[in-house]
């Protein structure tokens, strides 16, 4: 089968309300968060498993705007950040369609710790019998894990998206074909800076 064409799409434009301040640029293991989340990315296409890319950040953030520049990703400007994860996505979307890329593969900017593991098992993964694929991580059983593999033929279909709605609604949509694979372990978001102290803790054992 041949390889399939996808690009990674880094949502990084979250107001951070609940951590403080601006979360991204807080050190996760001597890096900010958003540069594990971009290490890992470009290991990915050093491996030619993923193409190009799109980092959407706050536009007022422009650490963010830097390090996606850095890793040779597309940075680009969300200047509607209250608007919700909606926003960033069909913003990120937009600036993939001229690509040549068959699939985005979504990641959030505040969970340092996704894996090249995962990121390789989504790629295999892809298939044209489906639209959609999902980790499911045993470390957190029930909760819609990330980062996400979406085919091309649902970018429209982000256009329908309001507020924080992401791809899990589309999930639900008739006609929807979504997979999902297991993977060991967790990719926990970074929501406080309880949850950096803990994960720092985690890593330092």
């Amino acid at each position: 089968m041949q390889t399939p064409v996808v690009t990674p799409l880094v949502l990084a434009a979250g107001l951070s309300r609940r951590f403080g301040g601006t979360k991204l640029s807080a050190l996760y293991r001597g890096r900010p968060l958003l540069a594990n989340v971009l290490d890992q990315i470009v290991s990915a296409r050093e491996q030619h498993l993923l193409e190009d890319g799109v980092v959407v950040y706050r536009r007022d953030d422009l650490d963010s705007a830097r390090l996606a520049e850095a890793a040779g990703l597309l940075a680009v400007a969300n200047a509607r950040a209250a608007s919700g994860l909606s926003r960033s996505l069909q913003l990120g979307l937009d600036a993939l369609k001229s690509s040549r890329a068959e699939w985005a593969l979504i990641f959030l900017a505040d969970q340092p710790t996704v894996r090249s593991d995962v990121i390789a098992a989504l790629v295999a993964a892809a298939r044209p019998s489906v639209d959609m694929i999902r980790p499911t991580y045993t470390g957190a059983p029930g909760v819609p894990g990330h980062p996400v593999l979406v085919h091309r033929r649902l970018w429209e279909r982000a256009r329908s998206l309001t507020g924080d709605q992401g791809f899990r609604t589309l999930a639900t949509w008739s006609g929807l074909r979504a997979g999902e694979i297991l993977i060991t372990g967790a990719n926990p978001d970074i929501d406080t800076p309880e949850d950096l102290a803990s994960l720092e803790a985690e890593a330092g054992d």
